[in-house]
């Protein structure tokens, strides 16, 4: 009796070893222009994302994209049930997609990661040993796959960032980043651009979280322009630069975060049917695909459009 115990004993450590990990992951894919490479990007998380968590979703950010990502999101959507899209009807920049993510994400852990295929999602596995100790994991490029003059770009932004506001990351904008979900009860998001993954860590250093590195792989993009370099975006990420130095001089620790603040409801209110879908627990379910306008007024219909 005593070996039967012991080989059923086995059996089920193998069992358990098998199965997900037991927490809730939210999977956020910011993408503006991205039609030949969201498709890939969603079924390569959908491969991993079983493996990593026992309770996962998709969401796509479509941010005003003027290609075929908007209905290549929708057909996803409708496709896979874990997968829900949101779409800016016009381009609010990375920050605002970012933020659309977060507050509609559901789940204990938020990831993002951009949605142009750079990053290896099996390397998520990575970044979740560490997310039950952290507030924040995030990764830096162990060998960055980008153009010289975005290396350079890069890395006097990185300098900038350290002298003005003190943060010590080796890669501040990588995006491949995954929060406790307590994290955004604190942390607000103003920055529309993308001066938001300073904005965030920078909030959180001024809070001592808890923010662990881990070294990820970086590859070539396989199609597709990314506008990270684009004067525009450069001129407004300055801009965002010194605000926010002016800001965190008035932090302190009783702000409400972007899940507290009273623009939450606001929000919420863009990424729900009409009056809710109903659920069997009572509440209410987001819906499959949203549409969502620039200056936060809606007029939301049964297929969720905001004009």
């Amino acid at each position: 009796m005593r070996d039967v115990a012991s080989v059923e004993g086995s059996r089920r450590d193998c069992m358990e070893l098998e199965f997900p990990a037991p927490i809730s992951l939210s999977v956020i894919f910011p993408a503006f222009n991205e039609e030949a490479n969201i498709r890939r990007t969603v079924e390569a998380a959908r491969m991993v994302l079983p493996k990593l968590a026992q309770t996962w979703e998709i969401i796509l950010v479509n941010d005003g994209s003027r290609d075929a990502t908007t209905p290549i999101c929708d057909e996803l959507a409708e496709q896979f049930p874990e997968v829900r899209a949101i779409h800016h009807m016009v381009n609010r920049g990375y920050g605002a997609a970012l933020k659309s993510g977060i507050l509609a994400a559901q789940y204990d852990y938020i990831f993002f990661t951009d949605s142009d295929g750079q990053f290896d999602l099996q390397e998520l596995e990575h970044l979740l040993q560490y997310a039950s100790e952290y507030d924040i994991v995030t990764g830096y490029r162990a060998k960055r796959q980008d153009p010289p003059h975005r290396l350079i770009n890069a890395w006097g932004w990185k300098t900038l960032v350290r002298l003005v506001l003190g943060v010590r990351v080796r890669d501040i904008d990588c995006a491949f980043k995954i929060f406790q979900r307590s994290v955004f009860d604190r942390v607000q998001i103003r920055s529309v651009g993308a001066m938001v993954n300073t904005e965030i860590l920078a909030q959180a250093n001024s809070f001592a979280m808890r923010i662990h590195e881990v070294k990820v792989s970086h590859y070539p993009r396989r199609a597709g322009k990314s506008s990270g370099a684009n004067l525009r975006v450069i001129a407004r990420a300055f801009k965002e630069l010194f605000r926010l130095w002016g800001q965190l001089r008035n932090v302190t620790h009783e702000q409400p975060g972007l899940f507290r603040t009273e623009g939450l409801l606001t929000e919420v209110a863009l990424y729900r049917r009409d009056a809710f879908d109903a659920a069997p627990s009572g509440g209410g379910i987001l819906a499959r695909s949203v549409r969502v306008d620039s200056d936060a007024q809606s007029k939301v219909g049964s297929n969720c459009f905001a004009d």
